[in-house]
């Protein structure tokens, strides 16, 4: 299978991730995944996006109530071998200045939330290490940022002009396969990173890894709609 190097784009790095609370589940985590990083294998030309798995939407400022479960079974699975399914996994996040116009304080309606240079904006720990244990085998992983003009909203990466550019860019480059989405909140971000996904890549190649949401409102079926209106087939790891 050939290798997916898409050498022309350059894609935002990393923040430095804050460190996990638990020290054992840290190093069991670690441990487990030092042998991961090891294994060498062709990956399949599927991606998955994580949508803003971030400190202040699993345990921080605007906490979901199942993030910090969610984003643990996630990074486990990811442990676990779900990467091989993966050659490219992008994991965007909210990346606010103080006076963002989503904040109560500037007439909005949440919280502050995920401001740039706090913790509350890095990757949620346990799964950050993961990340960053797969890295040598997956190349290609990803992180984008959205929301940093002061002025704008933006739920979905497609909706920032220079992220969502770029992603675009890729998407249509690499082919792929299929399209993978999983992350917080099912009924803001990751509802809104899909329908917009769906505008120019096929909706029957999208699927959502249900086992890997979590919601601000769990009774809201704004995605649930969405996937069974367009044909997306819903997943789960293991």
């Amino acid at each position: 299978m050939k290798k997916h190097i898409f050498g022309a784009i350059v894609l935002i790095a990393a923040l430095a991730f804050a460190g996990c609370n638990n020290k054992k589940q840290k190093e069991e985590v670690k441990e487990e995944a030092v042998e991961t990083v090891t294994e060498k294998i062709e990956l399949p030309n599927r991606m998955l996006i994580i949508v803003d798995p971030q400190i202040d939407f699993t345990t921080g400022s605007l906490a979901t109530a199942k993030g910090p479960a969610s984003m643990d079974f996630l990074a486990q699975a990811l442990n676990d071998g779900a990467w091989k399914n993966y050659g490219w996994i992008i994991v965007t996040q909210d990346a606010h200045p103080a006076n963002h116009c989503s904040f109560v304080e500037q007439g909005g309606v949440f919280p502050p939330h995920c401001v740039q240079g706090t913790e509350g904006m890095n990757v949620y720990p346990a799964l950050q290490e993961v990340l960053t244990a797969i890295t040598p085998n997956i190349p290609n992983i990803h992180y984008m940022q959205k929301g940093d003009l002061a002025e704008k909203e933006e739920f979905s990466i497609f909706q920032n002009e220079r992220s969502g550019a770029k992603l675009r860019a890729v998407i249509e480059q690499e082919k792929f396969e299929g399209i993978d989405v999983c992350g917080i909140a099912t009924d803001y971000c990751v509802y809104e990173t899909t329908k917009d996904l769906m505008a120019f890549y096929p909706a029957n190649q999208i699927r959502i890894v249900t086992n890997c949401l979590a919601a601000v409102d769990d009774n809201d079926t704004k995605l649930a709609d969405l996937m069974k209106e367009n044909g997306i087939e819903g997943i789960e790891f293991e």
